[in-house]
């Protein structure tokens, strides 16, 4: 594969290392709200949606993009399917928290890493986007390995199914839905605060409120600088890199979390879980060799 610079080495290098580092801290995120597991992870959503919507805010007054907002605020259709992404992404932060605390981080590894094929299954079922005959060969591996799920547990595997379908639902409502990255989830977390103030609210009356001024109260203040920051990181890292480049670095985070899983907190692997990760990249590995077919990797000025 050729690679074709359109701009000095150092900035193409900058770029890979701004994305790398990126999608590395979507990857440590379990450890980071293991840190809170004597949190629940209602508590820890709610302070999640809360700070990042004033750091959110914050961050687009420093970029003078307020006039920006305030126009978005005034579109009524805008506000709707942010409503409703806001609760997607909301119920996506909410059930991966869960995960973590509960001791499934594998499956939220499984989850991440079959995410973007249900984003092209949903391209092609409600954007009416082309299915290629090797995404319909994935597809179908993909069905496999939930079904190998199924059949182990006895159940459906509603984490790592969960996952990628409230992130494909946001995904397709944000690509009907065009706004600015940063106002946009603004706006979704704005219209989610009433809800967390209201959990915090009752968490406080029962005499189960944990935000102090300690470690844990830190770590939950913290939590929206970490929703923040990667997506600083990946800004910055577009204007680099061409997106489909940066698509070949979009499963750094769910190895990352696969490793710790195993590696860190002693996650058991059973065979059928050694079955359904086989299957599933096997099903990544020929939907990405598939693709580089005519592909020319290319990088923005």
């Amino acid at each position: 594969m050729k690679l074709t610079s359109f701009m000095p080495r150092d900035r193409q290098t900058f770029g890979v290392i701004l994305i790398t580092a990126t999608f590395g801290m979507w990857g440590v995120f379990p450890i980071y709200f293991k840190w809170l597991d004597n949190v629940s992870p209602l508590e820890i959503l709610a302070h999640r949606i809360i700070w990042s919507v004033v750091l959110l805010f914050l961050l687009i007054i420093f970029l003078g993009r307020l006039n920006a907002l305030r126009r978005l605020l005034k579109i009524k259709k805008v506000i709707l399917n942010l409503a409703l992404s806001g609760a997607l992404i909301s119920a996506n932060w909410g059930i991966f928290i869960y995960a973590v605390e509960a001791g499934h981080i594998l499956e939220t590894s499984l989850g991440y890493f079959i995410s973007p094929l249900f984003s092209i299954f949903f391209g092609f079922l409600f954007l009416k986007e082309k299915l290629s005959k090797i995404n319909q060969i994935s597809l179908f591996i993909v069905f496999m390995a939930i079904c190998v799920q199924i059949y182990a547990l006895g159940r459906l595997p509603f984490i790592c199914l969960l996952l990628p379908l409230s992130f494909a639902f946001y995904g397709l409502i944000r690509k009907k839905c065009p706004v600015p990255t940063y106002e946009g989830l603004f706006i979704e977390t704005m219209l989610m605060t009433p809800f967390a103030l209201l959990i915090l609210a009752f968490i406080q009356i029962s005499g189960g409120a944990n935000f102090q001024i300690n470690l844990t109260g830190f770590l939950l203040f913290f939590s929206g600088v970490i929703t923040i920051l990667p997506l600083l990181t990946f800004g910055a890292a577009s204007k680099y890199l061409a997106l489909s480049t940066i698509g070949f670095f979009q499963y750094i985070s769910p190895s990352i979390s696969f490793l710790i899983a195993i590696f860190l907190y002693n996650e058991s692997f059973e065979a059928y879980k050694m079955l359904s990760f086989g299957l599933i990249w096997l099903s990544l590995g020929l939907s990405t060799i598939f693709s580089l077919k005519g592909y020319k990797w290319t990088l923005h000025r």
